[in-house]
């Protein structure tokens, strides 16, 4: 797991840290990333001479504030000290330091961004789509549609099976995030479009059968559809429609909470409907509508430019 190159640099407190990550069931790509943090530490331990990993905590402040001066970015430097204080814990807990160095320190500040949505008019050009004539475009349409519809992730609306559509209530049952279940409503243009793709479907699963079982979003060759495949739709959705590219398919998510919030929905209805754990989740909304209105004020006040 650790490459012999950094091996000898990392001394066996490391390299006994990561196999002991390995055995909690750590992804590879976690693990390389926790080495190559470690790593970091123990090239700046050989350059300040420290003695050993048994160090004080005004030691590991000067290592967090020499990344800050390396250039990294905050979340970087984050992820680095995440790995600093889950070795030092582990240090404590084996016994191999009397005191944990790292219990003190703290992340840098990082500026909260505040995520990327389409305007009314954008999210209204990107959903005039020409008519349904084949599976794909159908699906497409439906798609969007239900995303825009319903605030759901990306996730969420791959893995909608048959049974999770009520159409006489017009509701979705979405399993989210730790398995929660809720109930989501949509609207009647995605009734439409979602009716239209399943007649689409019924006929490609007649002909090729399905892999994705009962899956509603299928690919052509009747398995699931993924993640990765709806955001290819979207970018080639927005290019035909001239809205502005680099936008992912959560924008949707974020575009129904932001439309929803500024036609005077409460924020714990909305927090409700996008499954949301805390309201503060669903609060960095009010920003977005906050700068929404700061921009028509600006747009519209007849003084405002002068």
């Amino acid at each position: 797991m650790v490459s012999e190159g950094t091996a000898e640099l990392l001394g066996s407190e490391p390299r006994e840290f990561l196999l002991e990550q390995r055995a909690r069931g750590l992804s590879a790509h976690t693990l390389r990333a926790q080495e190559g943090d470690l790593v970091k530490l123990a090239d700046h331990a050989s350059r300040m001479r420290w003695g050993g990993w048994a160090v004080s905590a005004r030691t590991l402040r000067g290592f967090a504030l020499e990344l800050g001066q390396r250039g990294l970015d905050p979340a970087s430097q984050a992820r680095i000290l995440s790995t600093v204080r889950a070795f030092y814990a582990w240090c404590f807990e084996t016994g191999r330091v009397k005191e944990n160095p790292a219990s003190g320190l703290r992340n840098p500040k990082q500026a909260k961004k505040l995520p990327a949505f389409l305007t009314e008019g954008e999210s209204e050009a990107l959903l005039q789509l020409p008519e349904a004539v084949d599976f794909t475009s159908a699906r497409l349409r439906a798609l969007l549609e239900l995303l825009y519809a319903s605030g759901l992730r990306v996730s969420e609306l791959v893995g909608l099976d048959l049974q999770d559509v009520l159409f006489g209530e017009r509701t979705l049952r979405v399993l989210g995030k730790g398995n929660k279940e809720r109930i989501v409503p949509f609207h009647s243009a995605a009734e439409a479009a979602l009716k239209t793709y399943l007649g689409y479907r019924s006929a490609l699963v007649a002909e090729k059968g399905t892999a994705g079982g009962a899956a509603i979003f299928l690919n052509q060759r009747g398995g699931r559809l993924t993640p990765t495949s709806v955001r290819t739709f979207l970018d080639k959705a927005l290019d035909e429609a001239a809205v502005r590219s680099k936008v992912s398919p959560h924008a949707l998510r974020h575009s129904f909470a932001t439309h929803l919030l500024n036609a005077g929905m409460d924020l714990r209805a909305i927090q409700e409907l996008l499954g949301h754990a805390s309201l503060s989740t669903t609060q960095r909304y009010t920003h977005l509508s906050l700068e929404e209105l700061a921009k028509t004020y600006a747009d519209a006040h007849p003084r405002s430019g002068k």
